[in-house]
């Protein structure tokens, strides 16, 4: 782990040194003990009674805690953490999460805050807030970010990651769970650190012996342990936090454009969370709160449905009183009066504040909520008109929600047309989202209008998964003089349809039609006569065959087999319910799957076996369908 990543990071990833500037105890201002720090920083005498300051007393170290981080127990659960600088840059970050811990850039980012101590949640929403978490996780592929202590609702989110870990038998789960927190106040921390690194570190959970520090929670999966130098002090990983949330905001959900969506969920709460709602909703993060959880959330769920003008001093008063009890004595009468502003400002955004209720007559969990949150925001004036609803539907796409997409999105009042979804339809197609194809289909995609854009079926060849029919087409892209290694990988711009053309009649036979040699825009007996040679595409050794008056192009004929040769057995079911000639395109595909197999020199493969299966299948649906088909088709 040392080669691999704090090598490369350790100009930009420290711990630090601080300067001794003590009071009468023996306790520096940093909070450290005179006994705790290096012989470096006690010796310079010009420090010494000197007021404490970050800049001036602390420099920084290269990192001596970071690795592998496992917490024993059921599973033996392993994790990676990092104890960095309060000064690192976000994009170090994100580049040691995505390359060096190998995380999948996400396509939501969740950030949850609340109460850092622990609350009280009712059976019932503590229930819908697990679940709807880890489903909205999993299927849309987020990261979730909290505060990373075995506390409040930090804690929450671990004992869903928990539960669903316990649920799936996995122990590895597929969740991202993301703490960052303050590196002075972890108990036990001397167990991370190692000059060279922990293959992995031992962390035991204590919460006898914390004191005022805190537990690292041991369900989350990553850690970034944020050191400024301080012992003690909570809230030092705040700016980075923000910092780091604002640099995945910027980052796009693959080739669409779209920016990463982030959401903020908030439950209980005290002061600080009132500051994270509202810079969050300043910089337009949509904020979904929990009625029920307690304190600050349950106060913004009373009044977020009134006018601005009857949120006053004195409900703000009373709605304080009661849900923050006895703690509500601490707050003086200016603190009162600016919960009251910042509240009414919060109110002000009503497209970016939703609150999750408990309804019966709406059972449905929190991912719901998030997801309609970030949808409902998207629908502001800076995404107005026509954009805003492609940019919905092509975060529907991403999160792989066809259930958001049905509700929010194909509407009766939304119209839309066969070009609008295009973009929705290649993301699906390549992001094997077979489901999410279907309901495209159902709401106006026409396949032969989505295939005759230039260049669109080579894009989806180029975008193929890695697949053995990928390693033939990358044989022919090099002239057949390629190993393993150089193969290319999906959206390599080499591959045209010249090259599936003659893979396709190799598979199929040389008696075969080239497939892509003539124009492929559709034919009539009136005007056969008129296709020339597509551009771009080398002459095929059949290319003089002549073309009859029955020749059509099939665009549903051309999804299918784009399916079939990646084994794709849900598209290429779409694919073939689109066919004209049913009965030759399941024959083709057969023969096509099974030269595959045969080719593949891996008979005892997964690879292989599937082709065969998938081979049988079509062979069956040729055997079994009677319909009237064109002996051209293929």
């Amino acid at each position: 782990y040392l080669e691999n990543t704090c090598a490369c990071f350790w100009a930009v990833t420290h711990v630090w040194i601080t300067w001794i500037t003590v009071d009468r105890e023996g306790i520096c201002k940093c909070g450290y003990p005179k006994i705790q720090h290096c012989d470096e920083a006690i010796k310079p005498e010009d420090y010494m009674g000197e007021q404490w300051d970050t800049h001036r007393h602390v420099r920084e170290v290269p990192t001596d805690a970071f690795g592998d981080i496992t917490f024993g127990g059921l599973g033996q659960k392993t994790g990676k953490y990092v104890r960095v600088s309060s000064d690192i840059s976000s994009e170090s970050l994100y580049q040691l999460m995505t390359e060096h811990w190998k995380l999948r850039s996400p396509n939501l980012l969740i950030s949850v805050t609340g109460g850092a101590k622990n609350f009280y949640m009712k059976t019932h929403l503590k229930d819908k807030f697990r679940r709807g978490l880890i489903k909205v996780a999993q299927t849309t592929g987020a990261w979730i970010l909290t505060g990373g202590t075995h506390a409040g609702v930090m804690k929450h989110v671990g004992m869903a990651v928990r539960d669903y870990t316990l649920s799936s038998g996995l122990m590895e789960g597929q969740i991202v769970v993301i703490g960052v927190a303050p590196w002075g106040v972890i108990h036990n921390r001397h167990t991370l650190i190692h000059p060279e690194g922990c293959f992995p570190a031992y962390y035991a959970l204590d919460e006898q012996g914390q004191g005022r520090l805190s537990c690292l929670d041991i369900n989350h999966t990553h850690f970034l342990l944020v050191d400024d130098g301080t012992h003690g002090h909570y809230g030092v990983e705040i700016e980075l936090r923000a910092r780091l949330e604002k640099l995945i905001s910027q980052q796009t959900l693959g080739k669409s454009g779209v920016t990463i969506p982030v959401v903020c969920v908030v439950l209980d709460g005290g002061p600080g969370t009132l500051n994270t709602i509202y810079n969050a909703m300043l910089k337009h993060t949509p904020c979904v709160v929990l009625e029920g959880s307690g304190r600050l959330a349950d106060v913004i769920a009373q009044v977020a449905a009134l006018p601005v003008s009857k949120v006053t001093l004195v409900l703000i008063s009373q709605l304080m009183k009661r849900f923050f009890g006895q703690e509500y004595k601490s707050f003086t009468e200016v603190q009162v009066i600016e919960w009251t502003k910042k509240i009414q400002d919060i109110i002000r955004m009503p497209h970016l504040l939703t609150v999750f209720r408990i309804d019966e007559d709406k059972n449905y969990d929190v991912d719901v909520a998030i997801l309609q949150a970030l949808l409902k925001a998207s629908r502001s004036d800076e995404h107005a008109g026509r954009q805003s609803w492609e940019r919905q539907l092509e975060l529907a796409v991403a999160w792989n929600r066809v259930d958001i997409a049905e509700s929010e999105i194909f509407t009766e009042e939304s119209q839309w047309t066969s070009c609008d979804l295009h973009p929705a339809m290649f993301s699906a197609l390549v992001g094997d989202k077979p489901e999410f194809v279907r309901l495209l289909l159902e709401n106006g995609v026409c396949v032969g209008k989505f295939l005759e854009q230039e260049d669109k079926l080579t894009e989806l060849y180029a975008h193929l998964p890695a697949c053995f029919f990928l390693r033939k087409l990358a044989k022919r892209v090099q002239g057949g003089k390629i190993h393993r290694g150089q193969e290319p990988q999906p959206g390599s711009s080499k591959i045209s349809l010249s090259h599936v053309a003659e893979e396709v009649r190799h598979l199929l036979g040389s008696f075969t039609q080239p497939l892509y040699g003539l124009s492929r825009h559709k034919m009539t007996g009136d005007d056969v006569r008129l296709a020339v040679p597509s551009k771009g595409l080398v002459d095929l050794p059949c290319l003089g065959e002549e073309w009859t008056p029955d020749t059509v192009w099939d665009p549903g004929r051309d999804l299918f087999l784009w399916a079939v040769v990646q084994n794709n057995t849900e598209l290429a079911e779409i694919g073939w319910e689109q066919c004209r000639d049913c009965i030759a395109a399941a024959l083709a595909a057969c023969k096509i799957l099974r030269k595959l197999a045969q080719e593949s020199g891996e008979d005892d493969s997964e690879e292989a076996k599937e082709m065969r299966e998938l081979a049988s299948h079509y062979e069956k649906q040729a055997i079994g369908t009677s319909r009237h088909t064109s002996p051209h088709v293929l």
